[in-house]
């Protein structure tokens, strides 16, 4: 409120306000539990009750020097200023309204500030009138009240199960998981009959438990709003809230819940089925007796277990170690001790056969399971007859020894035969050399003699040509051709024989009766099968040195 800048005038003495009133109005005024204050317009103090001073926290001297302004929160005042304009200017009579005070300590008091006016002759405003009762606690227990119905809706709400309470078999109110639930608004569930959710065959059972006020959990079939089906467990309490008796009903949806039940039963009765039905493997379930660990309690063991073993003579753990092989005994109390930390059991054992027939070869397998509701450990396993399995694998193994015996047989006698061939093939090489010896001892000699005697142009080609076949005969060249077939012909190797002794190519002709161009042709033949076409090499010296390589050049590269 701006102040004025004249001089404020002096107070008037303290009867003035009350000079129209009585000594009641002034016990009313002091006595009042509601604070009351007249201020001149400017808000300064003239009188003050006491309830106005004990709600400040002020002595009431010391408020008499204060304005209105200054116990009104600073954020608040001009909400107060403009009612106080309209009141000055006519617009209202009076005003009210809730805000916040300050106390001396500095905290806030929340008031409702009651203001009008007290008109001079004028019309004009000479007090104001200001009443300011403490609505702090009733506020405060209007936004606890707020606070609990929230924290109500809210847990309501955030519960996974459909709360309505209901009056009379009609539904007042729902919370949001009953309209999730149902697929249905909160505004269409308030007002329907209990039964209306329900599945038609169990409404007479649904109603007459809401009417009887029946408390205990059931199982019934509920419908959503678009004809679904589902299993939900109703529990109903009575209770009275404002007076009035009400229903509480919780359903629970146990649709999953009932789905699982089935499909768990019908799993049962196939595992009853198959261990009713076992052949040649036994399913069994055991319960681990910590007082005797050597004595497992018998829970469910499958039928086909009497073709194993004689069940009139085995009948516990111990009569089981009676009948089993005794190299395996120690190896299966080991393993089932083991088990006991591991949760699991592998291993192949043998029995005594029940009709006499030596031993039977089993192999175990099983998983210890723990029951969380009350500890309890389960062995679960399957027992399997192997005995054909082994006997094929004992079968299959003595095979294969017998193949590793031949197997080193037949490496001895390739090894003897290696040491022949290598016999064989020396003696071979024997044999020609003395051929060759032989040749060129008792044979080229005479051709020489020949060849210096007296003859005609014909016997000597003839002559040449002896000489020629005898040379490649042991030409050790004509050897490795014919050995590694280099792709020479006959005629190929013939010329290559004569070019190598130095015969021109007229010569070459005359002695095989062939023309020198065909003769330069298969010269050519021959320089391209040797990879030497583009070469300026003498195909005479080029025969000649290789004469004596283990490996002839051939044309895609040399041949060995």
């Amino acid at each position: 409120m701006k102040r004025s800048p004249r001089r404020d005038p002096p107070k008037p003495s303290l009867s003035e306000p009350f000079q129209d009133g009585d000594a009641m109005f002034r016990a009313l005024f002091d006595h009042a539990g509601t604070g009351l204050a007249i201020t001149f317009p400017d808000g300064r103090f003239i009188v003050v009750n006491p309830a106005l001073c004990t709600m400040l926290g002020y002595s009431e001297k010391v408020l008499l020097d204060l304005r209105l302004e200054s116990i009104i929160a600073p954020n608040q005042w001009d909400r107060l200023w403009e009612l106080f304009q309209a009141i000055l200017a006519g617009k209202r009579s009076h005003a009210q309204l809730t805000l916040e005070c300050r106390h001396q300590s500095g905290k806030a008091v929340r008031g409702l500030l009651n203001l009008s006016m007290v008109p001079d002759k004028a019309g004009d405003a000479r007090y104001l009138i200001v009443q300011i009762q403490d609505v702090s606690s009733l506020i405060r227990t209007e936004t606890e009240l707020e606070e609990s119905r929230q924290r109500y809706r809210a847990l309501s709400d955030a519960t996974f199960e459909a709360v309505f309470i209901s009056k009379k078999g009609i539904c007042i109110d729902a919370n949001r998981t009953a309209s999730t639930m149902f697929e249905t608004p909160r505004e269409e569930l308030i007002g329907i009959f209990g039964t209306d959710v329900i599945a038609p065959e169990y409404k007479s059972r649904v109603k007459d438990n809401i009417l009887s006020g029946y408390e205990d959990p059931y199982h019934v079939v509920a419908v959503k709003k678009d004809g679904t089906r589902f299993h939900v467990m109703i529990h109903g309490k009575m209770i009275r809230i404002g007076g009035s008796e009400v229903r509480v009903t919780v359903l629970r949806d146990i649709d999953a819940q009932v789905t699982a039940e089935g499909a768990l039963r019908e799993s049962e009765r196939h595992l009853r089925s198959l261990m009713e039905s076992a052949s040649n493997f036994v399913l069994f379930r055991l319960r681990y007796n910590p007082d005797n660990p050597c004595q497992p309690k018998r829970i469910l063991i499958s039928p086909s277990i009497a073709e194993i073993v004689d069940r009139t003579q085995v009948i516990d753990f111990q009569s089981w170690l009676k009948v089993i092989h005794p190299d395996d005994r120690e190896v299966l109390l080991a393993a089932g001790q083991k088990m006991l930390d591991t949760y699991r059991l592998d291993e192949t054992i043998r029995i005594l056969d029940p009709a006499g027939n030596g031993w039977r070869w089993l192999h175990i397998i099983s998983v210890a399971v723990s029951d969380e509701t009350d500890n309890s450990l389960f062995f679960n396993g399957i027992i399997l007859d192997i005995t054909r399995e082994m006997e094929a694998t004992a079968a299959l193994k003595a095979r294969e020894n017998e193949l590793k015996e031949r197997t080193e047989s037949l490496s001895e006698v390739n090894t003897a035969l290696e040491v022949l061939l290598r016999k064989r093939e020396a003696d071979r090489m024997e044999v020609e050399e003395k051929m060759l010896s032989n040749a060129k001892s008792l044979i080229l000699p005479y051709l020489e003699k020949l060849n210096a005697s007296r003859m005609d142009a014909r016997q000597r080609v003839y002559l040449n040509l002896v000489e020629s076949n005898l040379n490649e005969i042991i030409s050790p060249l004509s050897r490795r051709m014919s050995r590694h077939y280099l792709n020479f012909t006959p005629l190929e190797i013939q010329v290559a024989n004569l070019v190598k002794q130095g015969k021109a190519t007229k010569d070459i002709a005359l002695i095989l009766g062939l023309s020198t161009r065909t003769i330069e042709a298969v010269r050519y033949t021959i320089r391209r099968k040797l990879g030497i076409k583009k070469k300026r090499s003498n195909l005479r010296s080029y025969l000649l040195s290789i004469d004596g390589a283990d490996t002839i050049p051939g044309g895609s590269g040399w041949i060995r």
